[in-house]
């Protein structure tokens, strides 16, 4: 009798935790709304992505909150993660949609960051990517040809992505990448190459291709010869990675640092702090989203890859790029002039 007694009370100490779980869960979320912050501008891929997954990711949630974008550029991204990390309440309604080079930067340039991502909640990335050189110059064809003269490549600034690009392409390869600075934006050094000011740009996105330079590559107008990243783009299958020309292991620890964080390019986290049922369920809502019949049809309309990186995946990789021996981070911190900042 005894033992049935106990089977009898754990049945339903079972059938009321799990209904209350749920509910309590339903109750925060129901008639709420769920910020995701984004830093970039409204139409910039980045927004677009943030978009997208806010029309869809809410009726995946339990209580069905009302999701928003709040768009809050500057830095590079940095200024949208440093409002998640230290202003934003940390209740599981504010989320970030981050540049992955947010990532790294507290190890690389410690003033620009004074959070740790190790410590946030990650829910997972949309996709991964690579980042690309595009040319204008017809001349410029194939990878070896990057070796043969002095190739000028236009930049917004000394820390943007075709300046990182280039720079890191001369440290490694001997190449003599000239940068010119000072371009408002990347369209305005598409211009450039177009004018013959440049012979193009490094720093794109893999994605970029398909986005917005399909029709000028397919046409000939355009050479993508090379990419960079610890995996090659799926919509890249011709184009080298330079990875596999790197054999010394500290040339290939200084590629990693840089080029690990575009394995979870569309990254979306929450700050420390948030209750683990409400980090469960916003996990389990960015799963089944990014699985979602609709979101995919729409996200292919938009052209806009989806390749699910997992949370664990992105939270290993950051622990492995923390742990990078100091002379290679020192390394690239030269390489990207920011040594003693």
């Amino acid at each position: 009798m005894a033992s049935r007694w106990a089977v009898a009370l754990a049945m339903f100490c079972a059938s009321m935790l799990l209904p209350i779980g749920a509910g309590a869960q339903e109750d925060f979320f129901a008639s709420k709304t769920l910020k995701i912050v984004v830093g970039y501008p409204p139409g910039s891929t980045f927004d677009l992505y943030a978009r997208a997954l806010g029309r869809h990711m809410g009726r995946h949630i339990s209580g069905q909150p009302t999701v928003i974008v709040q768009n809050m550029p500057g830095a590079g991204g940095l200024n949208a993660v440093r409002f998640v990390a230290s202003v934003a309440v940390k209740d599981g309604l504010t989320l970030a949609l981050s540049n992955p080079q947010s990532t790294t930067a507290p190890l690389l340039d410690p003033k620009s960051a004074n959070y740790d991502p190790r410590r946030f909640n990650w829910l997972g990335s949309l996709s991964d990517d690579t980042t690309v050189c595009a040319f204008w110059a017809k001349d410029i064809r194939t990878a070896d040809d990057l070796g043969k003269r002095e190739i000028v490549i236009g930049a917004t600034g000394s820390t943007g992505g075709s300046a990182i690009d280039g720079r890191l392409l001369n440290e490694l390869f001997g190449h003599k990448f000239k940068i010119v600075t000072g371009y408002p934006g990347m369209i305005e050094v598409r211009l450039a190459a177009e004018r013959g000011e440049v012979d193009g740009q490094c720093g794109l996105p893999g994605s970029t291709i398909k986005i917005d330079l399909l029709e000028q590559v397919a046409s000939g107008k355009i050479t993508v010869p090379v990419q960079l990243g610890l995996r090659s783009n799926p919509d890249l299958p011709d184009v080298p990675n330079l990875l596999d020309r790197i054999s010394a292991p500290e040339e290939k620890a200084v590629f990693r640092l840089v080029y690990a964080p575009l394995s979870y390019m569309r990254p979306v986290m929450a700050p420390e702090g948030v209750p683990l049922d409400r980090i469960g369920a916003l996990r389990s809502a960015f799963a089944a989203t990014l699985a979602d019949k609709t979101f995919l049809a729409e996200m292919s309309a938009l052209k806009l890859d989806v390749r699910p990186v997992s949370h664990e995946s992105i939270t290993r990789l950051i622990s492995e790029i923390y742990d990078t021996p100091r002379p290679v981070v020192e390394r690239v911190q030269r390489l990207l002039g920011v040594e003693g900042r």
